[in-house]
Order: C-alpha cells, then sequence, then structure tokens
C-alpha cells in the first residue's frame, strides 16, 4: 500500500486527504508546493532552448515562489531524506543560477531600448502610457555618437558575460543537485507527508504564520533611511518619533543612498518575501487583504527601481571606471533626474509604515497562540495596511534587475 493512503501520524486523517482538503493548512502547504515545483521543472527546457528570454524570467519566481512556499510550511510538511529548509537552500542555489543570466538579459534588454528610442524620437511618440511609466531614466535629449559608442560596447560586454553565465546555468540544471531536487519534490507531491501541524484550520494557522514576518518587516531599519528623529516635546505629545526629510536634495539623497543603500535592498528583499507569502493565502481573505498585496507590490517596486539603478552605475564603474559619468553623461543626468522623483514617490508609502512601526505592539498572549489572539494580532499589524496610500498606483518597475 502506497504511503499516501496510510494513516497520518496524528491518526486522524490520512495523508492524501490532507492533501486535497483546502480548509486544512496542509492542503494549502501540498497545492502550494505542487503547483510551484511543477511550475519550475516544466520550464527547464524551454530555458535551455534560449528561444524566449520570458521563459527563464518566469522559471526564476517560480523557484523565488517554490523556496518561500517550503520555508513557509517547513513545519507542516515532512520530505524523505531532506527537511524543507535544506530542499529551500537547494532552490536557492538554482535561483541564483538563473538570476545571474536573467539580469544581463534584462540589462541588454534596457541598453538596446535607449539606443532605439535616442535613435528615433518618432518612436517615442508611439509609446503607450504603461511604456513611459516603465522608463526607469528616459534621457529628456538623444545621445550623442560618442555616447551611443560606449553603450554598443558595452552591449558586446553582456552578450559574452551572458555566454559565459548561461554556461553555469546549464550546468546547474543538468547537475546532480537539480536532479536530486526534482525527485525529492515530485517524490513528496506523490506521496506527502505532513506532521500534525497539517490538520489546522487554514485561516487561522495562515494568520499566525503571517504575524512573525509582518512584525518583522515594520521593524526593519530601512523605513527610517532619510528620517530624523523628533523632539522630545514632540515625543511626549505622542506624534511619530521620526520625521521625514522634506524637501530633500539630490545631494542629500545621493548621500542617504550611499550610506543606508543596502539596508534599502535588504527592506525591498524582505518586503518581496513578506508579498510573496501572502500571496499563498488570498484566497482565505478579502478584499483588504488582496489591497495589501498590492501595496506590498507598490513597496517592492519603486524600492527596485531605485536599486536598479544602482545595479546599473556599479555595472558601469566596473566596465568604464568610476568617471563614467564623463562617458554617457546623458544617462547620467537621467539617472539623477530620476531619482529624486523615485525618492518622492517612496516618501508617502514610508510615511504610512513609520507611523505604524510606532504604533506596534503585539499583545503577549498571542504567544500563547489561541486563535482568538492571533486574529487580534493580525488585526493590529494589518488593519491600516489595506488602505491605499496616495502615489502608490503611480509605481512601476522597469528594469526589473530587482523583481
Amino acid at each position: 500500500m502506497n504511503d499516501i493512503t496510510k494513516q497520518s501520524t496524528s491518526g486522524l486523517m490520512t495523508e492524501s486527504q490532507i492533501a486535497r482538503d483546502r480548509e486544512l493548512i496542509g492542503g494549502y502547504a501540498y497545492q502550494t508546493i505542487r503547483k510551484q515545483s511543477k511550475q519550475v521543472f516544466k520550464l527547464r527546457s524551454p530555458v535551455l532552448s534560449d528561444t524566449d528570454p520570458e521563459n527563464l524570467h518566469q522559471m526564476r519566481i517560480a523557484t523565488r515562489l517554490l523556496r518561500s512556499a517550503l520555508l513557509l510550511f517547513s513545519d507542516t510538511v515532512e520530505i524523505e531524506g531532506t527537511t524543507p529548509i535544506a530542499l529551500s537552500r537547494s532552490v536557492a542555489k538554482l535561483t541564483k543560477a538563473l538570476g545571474k543570466v536573467r539580469d544581463i538579459d534584462v540589462m541588454q534588454q534596457w541598453f538596446g531600448q535607449l539606443l532605439e528610442a535616442a535613435s528615433d524620437r518618432k518612436a517615442k511618440k508611439k509609446v503607450n502610457k504603461r511604456e513611459k511609466a516603465d522608463a526607469i531614466a528616459a534621457p529628456s535629449h538623444a545621445f550623442s555618437k560618442k555616447e551611443k559608442k560606449v553603450i554598443q560596447s558595452l552591449l558586446k560586454v553582456l552578450k559574452k558575460r551572458r555566454k559565459k553565465q548561461f554556461a553555469r546555468m546549464d550546468t546547474a540544471l543538468n547537475s546532480a543537485t537539480y536532479k536530486r531536487l526534482v525527485k525529492q519534490c515530485k517524490g513528496w507531491t506523490k506521496q506527502p507527508k505532513f506532521s500534525p501541524v497539517a490538520q489546522r484550520p487554514a485561516a487561522s494557522s495562515a494568520i499566525r504564520k503571517m504575524i512573525k514576518p509582518l512584525a518583522h518587516l515594520l521593524q526593519h531599519p530601512g523605513w527610517e533611511v532619510a528620517t530624523k528623529a523628533t523632539d522630545k516635546n514632540a515625543k511626549k505629545a505622542g506624534s511619530s518619533q521620526r520625521y521625514i526629510l522634506k524637501p530633500i536634495s539630490l545631494g542629500q539623497l545621493n548621500q542617504q543612498l550611499d550610506q543606508h543603500g543596502e539596508q534599502l535592498h535588504d527592506l525591498r528583499k524582505q518586503i518581496k518575501g513578506v508579498r510573496y507569502q501572502a500571496e499563498f493565502f488570498r484566497g482565505l481573505y478579502g478584499i483588504h487583504y488582496a489591497a495589501q498585496i498590492r501595496e506590498l507590490r507598490s513597496l517592492q517596486s519603486v524600492l527596485g527601481q531605485i536599486q536598479d539603478q544602482l545595479v546599473v552605475s556599479e555595472f558601469l564603474a566596473d566596465e568604464l571606471g568610476p568617471k563614467w559619468t564623463d562617458k554617457l553623461p546623458t544617462l547620467y543626468e537621467a539617472f539623477q533626474s530620476s531619482r529624486l522623483d523615485l525618492w518622492k514617490q517612496w516618501q508617502p508609502l514610508q510615511a504610512k509604515y513609520l507611523g505604524l512601526c510606532d504604533h506596534l505592539n503585539v499583545p503577549a498572549e498571542t504567544q500563547a497562540g489561541t486563535d482568538m489572539d492571533v486574529t487580534v494580532a493580525w488585526k493590529r499589524l494589518s488593519l491600516n495596511l489595506a488602505a491605499p496610500s496616495r502615489g502608490s498606483e503611480r509605481v512601476s518597475t522597469s528594469l526589473r534587475l530587482s523583481s
């Protein structure tokens, strides 16, 4: 008799029954891991055929979602010969290999579009509104002939880099580690095993799983970049403990990014992780929950655009030297102008979440774990998050290096 039809460790339900029941957290875990692992594995051949870069993009996203699911449900599922956390590390290595190629693809596409737009001013008028929003830093005027030659040389460099990284990715997708990952994931989906936790209701279990990531997110120091502490009198009056630097000059912003760029990068990654986990439970909750997921996406997007600029600037400094701005002055000017605009989009969102940080107070009794206490804590953490911030709809990403 297959393991899938045997009694679960709790003796109440079979593993098969748990896997099919979406009202249980075990059923949610099974459906999520099955869906994401299937997506990863079916894209391997299209990615290696290298006919459409979108296949690589989707596989990279699927590996991130699979890793997030394995971590989120690590206390719910049991995988023979390994653990969900150990398996997530194998997935993370695969994501990294895919990401190296994907980042080059995006940068190649972006530089190519810059050249095309600069060469054909009429083409700019045909760009739809969405494409305009996706322009990370559209130059206000055309590149000079010298600048075009520099960009063309950079595209040649990227082409060589891609060939090298693609070979490494190919090796990763044909490695024993990858084959073991496939075997373990497929083996578990055919014959799933669960811990006793799997038979808990999905709705209350989901709330439990989201409280700690939300609390950690709200306490992240990245929210305080380009802010100052209020004076003692303001604190006594009960106002926010920090205020946002407004107006902020380009020089001040660049200084803040130089000093705290890594904090913002880490904040963006944490936002992304929380968003992935939250999306797994979208079907359990209503429109306010969906609105919060959209806002998390907006937060991630605007920080991602800022990070994209920093990544491109680093690439240009590596290839052209620290004085790359002299060789590409038009691009540098566009970057600087766009950076300040992006930060102005970020500030309303930042102010909202700083306020939530100040009022963060998860009740101690939540540690005891009653459903009522968990629900109270969830509402206290996320009730205000569902209200969209002004300007959040304007945010869009372009390079997508940080997606």
